[in-house]
């Protein structure tokens, strides 16, 4: 049932916007024939996928379902956003319209439409809808595997003089299940030891549900260098909570008893709500990792308290902690002294524009920190933009990120 109104509300939108610019089209195209037929057999293959997926959904296992629907859920996702992007300018002149014709009724006045006027809002909203459907085809294109190395200098009050440009590399949310290349994994990961890190740390999301989508790149990972330490922790799509398992069944905690295996087979210490002092001679830090803990409705397995139990305060301490809403809820106001926190799960919305001097995304109405640096009194958190790819296969303007991040001692 639910189906059948979602594909009812979807072709309601593409009825609408059909006919608010099909006679646009008729006068500047004399092929007018040809923009029907691909206009319908567009939208006919993008609902005969979603039916497919919704179909077959338990009739494989999970990862060949994910990987059999991402290009048809982005393709859905890219078209009908575009259709509904570009329907405003349609309804704004449907909506003038009817006050128009209100005002002409109550005045005894004969109603008249601007015809220019008209012309101009559809040209507008199939400029529109052609602009956003060619940006978002483009991102998943190009934009999903346009690998960035973000630097990033950070100083660290109590850091040791010795260890001065200190390299940590950060990768997030890579979302095995989404990536359908262990070709790009292996570029990810000779990127990495081009830079030769000091310690590697991964902050969550291995995977969307199931930890059969990192199996193909376990053998990958590995390859990945550091001299001090790969360290991780989870995030909240490692917890397979999104599928409906109840966290008490059988399946549930096969699931993530295989996920933690394959973390370690990947050669990462997976941090659960623990720490580890790092000794290099008699210059000394720890690191920290919680589980996942976001606010709002977000589970919150992460436990800072036990995470610090037993931690020396008075060497630096980094964190990992994969929601950055952690951060200003829970960390800022604890009694521990934290000088960063590293954190991803943002993926800067895959959407959005980052030039020197300026960053947006409308992710930023629902995290303050979304990705980059920022500072309170003597706080900091980094934000990974992450280098995966969920819902949408594809990014604009933000892309997928590896951090390179020097510590230094602040004077």
């Amino acid at each position: 049932m639910k189906l059948i109104i979602l594909i009812g509300c979807l072709f309601l939108l593409d009825m609408y916007f059909y006919l608010g610019t099909v006679s646009v089209v008729n006068k500047l195209w004399n092929y007018k024939i040809i923009f029907k037929i691909i206009y319908w057999l567009i939208s006919i293959l993008v609902y005969t996928g979603i039916i497919y997926i919704v179909v077959t959904y338990n009739k494989t296992t999970p990862s060949v379902r994910f990987n059999d629907s991402i290009i048809y859920t982005s393709l859905f996702f890219i078209l009908f956003t575009a259709k509904l992007i570009g329907s405003i300018p349609l309804i704004i002149d449907d909506i003038l319209r009817v006050f128009r014709y209100v005002f002409a009724f109550f005045n005894n006045s004969q109603y008249t439409h601007d015809v220019s006027r008209l012309d101009f809002l559809k040209k507008s909203a199939l400029i529109v809808s052609g602009t956003l459907f060619s940006t978002l085809l483009i991102g998943m294109q190009w934009g999903r595997y346009n690998f960035k190395k973000n630097y990033q200098d950070i100083f660290i009050h109590n850091w040791p003089t010795d260890l001065e440009n200190y390299k940590i590399i950060q990768i997030s949310d890579l979302h095995l299940g989404s990536f359908n290349d262990v070709g790009k994994l292996e570029e990810i990961v000779e990127m990495i030891n081009d830079e030769k890190p000091n310690i590697v740390v991964f902050t969550g999301d291995l995977v969307n549900n199931y930890y059969h989508e990192a199996i193909p790149y376990v053998n990958t990972l590995k390859k990945i260098e550091a001299k001090d330490g790969k360290f991780s922790i989870l995030g909240n799509h490692d917890y397979c909570d999104y599928v409906m398992l109840k966290r008490s069944s059988k399946k549930w905690k096969e699931n993530f008893k295989q996920l933690l295996a394959l973390e370690k087979e990947a050669g990462f210490d997976l941090l659960l709500n623990e720490s580890r002092e790092i000794a290099l001679g008699d210059k000394r830090f720890n690191i920290v990792g919680v589980e996942n803990w976001g606010a709002g409705n977000f589970n919150k397995d992460g436990d800072l308290d036990k995470a610090m139990k037993d931690v020396d305060i008075k060497i630096p301490t980094i964190l990992l902690s994969h929601d950055p809403s952690h951060w200003n809820e829970v960390v800022r106001g604890s009694k521990y002294n934290i000088e960063l926190q590293l954190s991803g799960h943002t993926h800067g919305m895959q959407f959005g524009i980052e030039i020197p001097g300026f960053k947006w995304s409308p992710v930023q109405y629902r995290y303050k920190e979304w990705a980059g640096l920022y500072k309170i009194d003597n706080s900091q958190i980094y934000v990974n933009r992450g280098l995966g790819h969920l819902g949408y296969a594809g990014r604009v303007g933000i892309m997928p990120d590896i951090s390179i991040l020097n510590i230094k001692k602040e004077i």
